[in-house]
């Protein structure tokens, strides 16, 4: 498969070890790119990481918890130079028995997915506010992995709906401010991939794609400067016609075979 359109050579992603993450840094190896990767899982890290290099990258691998505000701190400051940093780790609850999510659950989906999301972001936006601005007339770029999720409230993620949709309106609202300063924002709000993380879902998943092809998706868009990346774009649609029915039409969704 050919290597999509890519604009950055200085990268860094979280949630690197496997699923969109993964796919991600295979998609942006390349001789000539510096890739700085994280994950919580040594193993299959050093086997993403292994298999960047041998498409010619230059690859620095940290295992770290998005959730500790140092470590994402120390991450960013040793990286030096960044052209672009992905936002991508995040967990979901799980549907769970009657949809119902346990209170840890909800305070670690909560902790990764907001809190984890900015903790890689804001020190990245700091470090790219002292860089010089680049040909493409940005100081870099942050993108932040989101969900048509965070369009509509589902009763059957509804930490996972919450925390996407608060990234969603926070870049929305802070892309603006930021680009006068010459930093750049970008929301993804992919659709169902296949993924570990989906993979446990027990209902149909209307238009899932490999990881392989939302990455694609995502450096395209990326490449081309879009502030908002949504795919399946017809999805995204009906989920938010979808928010304004009533939720009642979820209530047994967890019940029905994929």
């Amino acid at each position: 498969m050919s290597k999509p359109l890519n604009r950055y050579s200085r990268i860094a992603i979280t949630g690197a070890s496997s699923g969109l993450g993964r796919a991600l840094a295979v998609a942006y190896a390349h001789p000539g790119a510096t890739l700085h990767l994280t994950g919580r899982d040594a193993a299959r890290l050093a086997e993403v990481a292994a298999s960047c290099r041998k498409l010619g990258a230059l690859v620095f691998e940290t295992i770290a918890d998005v959730t500790d505000r140092a470590a994402m701190d120390a991450w960013i400051a040793q990286a030096g130079l960044l052209d672009l940093v992905i936002a991508n780790a995040g967990i979901s609850a799980g549907p769970g028995a009657a949809n119902a999510e346990a209170p840890h659950a909800i305070r670690a989906v909560l902790a990764t997915n907001i809190d984890g999301a900015l903790n890689t972001a804001l020190p990245a936006i700091a470090a790219m506010a002292k860089q010089p601005v680049g040909p493409n007339g940005n100081r870099g770029r942050v993108a932040f992995v989101g969900s048509i999720a965070g369009l509509i409230a589902l009763p059957t993620s509804p930490t996972y709906s919450a925390a996407k949709a608060a990234l969603d309106f926070w870049v929305s609202a802070t892309a603006p401010n930021l680009a006068r300063d010459g930093i750049a924002l970008s929301l993804v709000r992919p659709g169902f991939i296949r993924t570990p993380m989906t993979a446990r879902n027990p209902y149909k998943m209307p238009g899932i794609i490999d990881a392989d092809q939302a990455a694609a998706k995502i450096i395209a868009g990326l490449a081309a400067g879009k502030t908002h990346i949504t795919f399946p774009y017809w999805l995204g649609i009906f989920a938010r016609i979808g928010n304004l029915m009533p939720k009642s039409i979820f209530d047994n969704v967890e019940r029905k075979p994929a």
